[in-house]
C-alpha cells in the first residue's frame, strides 16, 4: 500500500479561498496535492497527476462537479479516483443524484474540516486496498502463466528424454540398423593328384 507522501489528491474548486484552505490543510497531512479551478482543468488534471482521490464542488462554471464525477466514473471505471463531493444542496434528492451519479462520498458546506479529513482518510483505505487487490491479480495471472510455460517446457524435456532413452532424438532419425555380417567363402580346394593303382606283374 502506497505510503502517505505518495498518495495524490486532487481538490476541483472555484472559490479560490477555499481552494487554498484545502490545499494547505491536505498537505500538512502529508499528501501530494494539486488543484484545479473548474471541472473542465479537473479533467485534465486527473490525466496528468492521477489522483488516488478527488474533492471536487458540485456548483462550478463551464464544467460542474456532478459532470466531472460522471466523466471519471464512466472513463476510468475500476481504475477511477475515489470521488468526493462538497456542495451547498442539502436535500435527501440532490444527495441520491449525486451518489447515484457516482461520488463516493458527499458533504454539505460549510463542512467541518475534521470530518473531511476524516472522509479522505477513509475513501483512501477503500480505494488503496482496491489497487492493491488489482496488483495482485495481474502479479496472480502472470504467475499463472509462467507456470504454464514451465509446465509446457517440462513436458517438451520430458519427451526429448524419452526419445534419447530409446535411442533417438527428436531432431535426427533413428540411427540406421547395423548391416549383417559378411558371408564368409571358403577358398578353393586346390587339384589333387589321382594316384592309379600299380599294374599287376
Amino acid at each position: 500500500m502506497k505510503a502517505t507522501a505518495d498518495v495524490r489528491i486532487l481538490v476541483v474548486e472555484d472559490d479560490q479561498f477555499f481552494q487554498r484552505v484545502l490545499q494547505k490543510r491536505l498537505a500538512a497531512e502529508g499528501y501530494q496535492v494539486m488543484t484545479a479551478g473548474d471541472g473542465r482543468d479537473g479533467m485534465k488534471a486527473i490525466v496528468s497527476f492521477e489522483p488516488d482521490l478527488v474533492i471536487s464542488d458540485w456548483m462550478m462554471p463551464l464544467v460542474d462537479g456532478l459532470e466531472l464525477c460522471q466523466s471519471v466514473k464512466t472513463g476510468l471505471r475500476e481504475s477511477a479516483p475515489y470521488f468526493i463531493l462538497l456542495t451547498a444542496k442539502g436535500e435527501i434528492s440532490d444527495k441520491l443524484l449525486a451518489l447515484e451519479t457516482g461520488a463516493d462520498d458527499y458533504l454539505v458546506k460549510p463542512c467541518d474540516m475534521g470530518e473531511l479529513l476524516a472522509r479522505v482518510r477513509a475513501g483512501l483505505r477503500i480505494v488503496l486496498l482496491a489497487q492493491d487487490l488489482r496488483r495482485t491479480a495481474l502479479e496472480s495471472r502472470g504467475a499463472s502463466a509462467e507456470l504454464a510455460a514451465l509446465r509446457s517446457e517440462n513436458a517438451r524435456l520430458r519427451a526429448q528424454l524419452g526419445l534419447v532413452a530409446s535411442g533417438s532424438t527428436p531432431d535426427t532419425p533413428d540411427a540406421a540398423a547395423p548391416a549383417a555380417p559378411a558371408a564368409v567363402v571358403a577358398p578353393a580346394a586346390s587339384a589333387m593328384p589321382v594316384r592309379r593303382p600299380p599294374f599287376a606283374a
